[in-house]
């Protein structure tokens, strides 16, 4: 994860939440996760109900930030259609309980633990940037400026083999790729953008690499492929579109798509 520049002591994390088994004792405070077994829970702290929501998970760890006892977590709805999203719980002795959040957002969120504040990020992709929301005891939950997604300048075609099970959007970080893609598909860059960012997959092949993505709700209709030739430092794709009938590619001309772009291209459109 790449970390984002707030100051020095940056603590990286990757989110790991659990629901409280017990009630939990803090800095004078009493806090617990209650689940109604039917789809609700809820957050109480000194028996006041702070917040409800399908699903509540808390951070096993604390944080101690200017002097307050900090406890994380992410609430939602439940179930695939969003994943659930940040909050913050602030404590002090002798002090009423703040609560902030959950984010507006479905993506899926890390948290930077910083001496001053926590940085909650989302991965920058080619179709939309990376949220960043920064929570500090003086101005709460903030957002800051969206990291837009770039290319790996040092990463040329040399990279290729280090795209071993990689998503798609990690072939899209090598320069080279990046700014093939951008050219040559023009206006069409953010309709593509958009499905090889999603749900997917990809692997090295006998002679490149082969990544596939779609969108999650129409996954069938809405799809691209991403593949890369090292020898001839060619990029292929190919996409589709609800409501149309063919699917869209480039190079247009098939005449220069190696074999096993051609046989990713079939596949894609069915013919086996």
């Amino acid at each position: 994860m790449q970390k984002i520049g707030w100051g020095f002591g940056v603590v990286a994390v990757l989110w790991g939440s659990s629901v409280l088994a017990q009630d939990l004792s803090l800095a004078g405070h009493t806090i617990s996760v209650t689940d109604d077994g039917m789809g609700s829970a809820a957050l109480v702290v000194d028996g006041e109900v702070l917040h409800e929501n399908g699903v509540i998970y808390l951070d096993e760890a604390t944080q101690q930030i200017s002097g307050l006892t900090v406890i994380t977590g992410v609430a939602g709805a439940g179930g695939n259609a969003c994943g659930a999203a940040p909050f913050v719980l602030a404590l002090q002795e002798g002090a009423a309980p703040a609560f902030y959040g959950p984010l507006d957002s479905c993506r899926e969120f890390t948290m930077q633990v910083q001496p001053e504040a926590l940085v909650f990020s989302t991965e920058p992709l080619p179709s939309e940037p990376g949220e960043v929301w920064v929570w500090n005891p003086v101005t709460g939950m903030t957002e800051a400026l969206p990291e837009e997604f770039s290319a790996d300048s040092a990463a040329g075609w040399d990279a290729v083999p280090t795209l071993a099970q990689a998503h798609p959007v990690d072939a899209m970080k090598l320069a080279p790729v990046q700014a093939a893609l951008q050219a040559g598909l023009g206006a069409d860059y953010a309709v593509f953008a958009e499905r090889i960012s999603d749900l997917g997959s990809g692997d090295l092949t006998a002679e490149g690499y082969l990544g596939q993505a779609c969108l999650k709700f129409t996954c069938d209709a809405d799809w691209a492929f991403l593949y890369l030739h090292p020898a001839t430092e060619g990029v292929f794709v190919g996409w589709h579109v609800e409501g149309e009938i063919e699917p869209h590619i480039w190079p247009k001309d098939t005449n220069l798509w190696p074999a096993e772009a051609m046989a990713a291209l079939r596949a894609a459109g069915g013919e086996g």
